[in-house]
């Protein structure tokens, strides 16, 4: 089978994208705000509601490698040679990059605490990239365990994932931490890069993917409980964070449900276009580089600030979002033009190009220095 492009994956990944910097700027711009003035409270309720919705980005971002894998791979018997290779190529060495980059202001401190910050950015995910050591499991998953996935009853598999997603985070999310060597640590951040806090995305998304035209009937046929489902989802998530579970980042038990309403949310919306709007093309093919690059750029706003009367008020969150954005594709786009930008930055996706609902070739017919809270 050749390859094959869902335009609905294009969609959905400019909209992950485009929220987790939209919620990294509601977190910065606040704190800036915050800094300058007080913030009314009404304010900080709404921009924190706002926050917690859209904590389904980063999880979107798994959920959509498990899809195309699941859907570009479906009825092949071999995984190419160089699957893991090309990744590493155009993922990890970009993610590397990065790890160095966002150490780099911790030489003012001195060259060890440099060292120390790059080492823990790189292996342990230390900064917003971690997602990256997240998927790359999900990577090695696929290619040990694919066989498996694809012996076993889809419903069997998702329901035990479900129910081991679900312990993993509750454990971090409802119990302190136990008296263990850099235990604060790991109940504060570093639950959060083992693939068990994942799992669930990652085996609903495979089937999903290995069973397109099914699930596309389904979300049709149910489309009534597809559009309310995010409503509901997000209010129980606010009235539960506002009400006493206060953990600021998408690795909540309660975010597992949100993260699919939204998701399935966006795609039924997405199988309806005909075509994809160009500029969510244009995102979707900057998205790596874009997840990179963008607290970068408001790290440099927020010292511009500092340095200057400028003063935009509540629209720094816009300011923030715009600029971050705009820059870091034009930082891709410019680095890509040298031969070896796309190691630094991330590759331009360019087979995020087909705009058709959905382009199917085959062998029969021609027929994403880390903020106070992370995503």
């Amino acid at each position: 089978m050749g390859k094959q492009y869902l335009h609905e994956i294009s969609f959905l990944r400019s909209i992950a994208c485009l929220s987790i910097v939209l919620l990294h700027s509601i977190d910065w711009g606040m704190d800036y705000i915050s800094f300058l003035a007080a913030l009314p409270n009404y304010s900080k309720l709404v921009l924190d509601s706002v926050n917690m919705f859209l904590y389904y980005g980063t999880p979107t971002f798994i959920f959509i490698t498990a899809l195309i894998l699941g859907f570009s791979y479906k009825g092949q018997k071999e995984i190419p040679e160089n699957f893991l290779a090309k990744r590493v190529k155009f993922i990890l060495i970009p993610y590397v990059c990065m790890g160095f980059l966002y150490a780099f202001p911790y030489l003012l401190v001195s060259s060890g605490e440099f060292a120390k910050k790059a080492f823990l950015n790189i292996f342990i995910g230390d900064f917003h990239a971690y997602f990256v050591l997240i998927i790359f499991q999900f990577y090695l998953l696929f290619v040990w365990g694919r066989s498996w996935l694809d012996r076993h009853p889809p419903l069997k598999v998702i329901g035990l994932s479900l129910i081991l997603n679900v312990i993993y985070l509750s454990v971090f999310n409802f119990t302190d931490p136990v008296a263990l060597p850099f235990a604060d640590y790991i109940w504060e951040r570093y639950y959060w890069i083992p693939f068990p806090g994942w799992i669930f995305y990652f085996t609903l998304a495979y089937y999903i993917g290995s069973h397109y035209e099914t699930f596309s009937a389904m979300i049709k046929k149910y489309k009534v409980w597809v559009l309310i489902a995010p409503f509901v989802s997000g209010a129980v998530l606010l009235l539960s964070y506002h009400n006493g579970f206060t953990i600021d980042s998408s690795k909540r038990v309660d975010i597992l449900f949100h993260t699919c309403s939204v998701i399935v949310f966006v795609l039924y919306f997405a199988m309806k276009m005909k075509t994809v709007p160009q500029l969510f093309i244009k995102i979707s093919q900057y998205s790596y580089g874009i997840y990179l690059l963008h607290t970068m750029y408001m790290a440099l706003l927020i010292i511009l600030f500092d340095y200057t009367p400028l003063n935009f008020g509540i629209f720094t969150i816009l300011v923030l979002f715009l600029v971050s954005t705009t820059f870091s594709m034009l930082t891709i786009f410019v680095l890509n033009k040298w031969k070896y930008g796309h190691y630094i930055v991330g590759r331009i996706n360019v087979s995020t190009a087909k705009t058709k609902r959905r382009e199917i070739k085959t062998s029969q017919a021609a027929s994403i220095p880390s903020c106070n809270r992370t995503s």
